[in-house]
């Protein structure tokens, strides 16, 4: 069978398709490069549905003018960080986590980071961040064999594949319940707010008391245009919270993209509160803790 040549477009790799627009057009070119820029770790659709596929890339990829303009990569490193949010690698992010006074979530998950393994599994990243950091008992890991451990590789191990599978979930990502229905296999306690169904008091709330304590973590579900950053929808946990700048610190488990970065509380709940192309709900916030005895 010959495919049509829409077809044959559509299943061409990235950068085949930016070579291809290179040498027809310098200004197809241009606007392919921008596209493979913002590839995030935004749900990426089935292929069954190519009207789907469309409207998702279409909402994944709508960024501010600041954000596109910013997205020029560097010669070695991620991108550049928005002028809005502050590194923690700078002197004034540092100085922000050490004067916090609900900064107890960093400690446990900054010695369990995890890069995550494919530009849809930010959820799975962050939620063996999480489970690891929460000290509970840790099953048997394929990647150590002599020590237990939450991994990436074996995260579904245990989950209903109707809840959610690796296959699915490293070509779609998650959203807020199906995460929140994946992380309850789990020997945690979980609840999960939809960012639509708070107020911003009650958002910074949980992240205050959330980020004040070792035994409790906020999974953040958000969208990344809204804070400045380039790309979509994205999953990242919460490690502190300062009062005096009303910003938290989100620990970026896409790693190769964007470092650690304070960002405003408002804008986070602006991102929480974007509304996800698959579920058709709000975003939010995931809180994952150890169960009481």
């Amino acid at each position: 069978m010959v495919r049509s040549s829409t077809s044959a477009v559509r299943t061409m790799p990235r950068y085949s398709l930016i070579r291809a627009a290179r040498s027809a057009n310098p200004l197809a070119w241009l606007a392919a490069c921008v596209v493979a820029t913002l590839a995030a770790c935004a749900p990426v659709p089935p292929a069954g549905n190519q009207a789907a596929d469309q409207t998702s890339h279409q909402a994944s990829l709508q960024v501010p003018a600041s954000a596109a303009s910013a997205a020029a990569r560097p010669a070695a490193g991620p991108l550049p960080v928005p002028p809005n949010l502050i590194a923690l690698t700078q002197p004034a992010g540092q100085k922000r986590l050490m004067a916090s006074a609900h900064n107890q979530s960093y400690w446990p998950l900054s010695e369990y980071f995890e890069t995550q393994r494919n530009e849809a599994y930010c959820s799975v990243a962050t939620s063996v961040m999480a489970l690891n950091a929460l000290g509970i008992h840790r099953p048997e890991s394929t990647q150590y064999p002599d020590f237990p451990y939450f991994s990436q590789e074996d995260f579904f191990r245990s989950i209903d594949p109707q809840v959610a599978n690796a296959a699915q979930v490293s070509k779609e990502g998650m959203t807020l319940d199906q995460l929140g229905a994946a992380l309850s296999t789990f020997p945690v306690e979980v609840r999960k707010f939809h960012a639509g169904d708070l107020t911003l008091g009650q958002f910074r709330d949980l992240i205050r008391d959330t980020t004040g304590r070792s035994d409790r973590f906020a999974l953040l579900n958000f969208r990344r245009a809204e804070i400045g950053e380039a790309g979509g929808g994205h999953w990242s946990p919460l490690a502190a919270y300062d009062a005096a700048s009303d910003s938290a610190l989100l620990l970026d488990v896409a790693r190769y993209k964007y470092p650690a970065v304070w960002v405003p509380v408002t804008q986070l709940y602006a991102g929480a509160q974007a509304v996800d192309s698959v579920s058709g709900l709000s975003r939010g916030i995931v809180i994952v803790g150890t169960r009481a005895n």
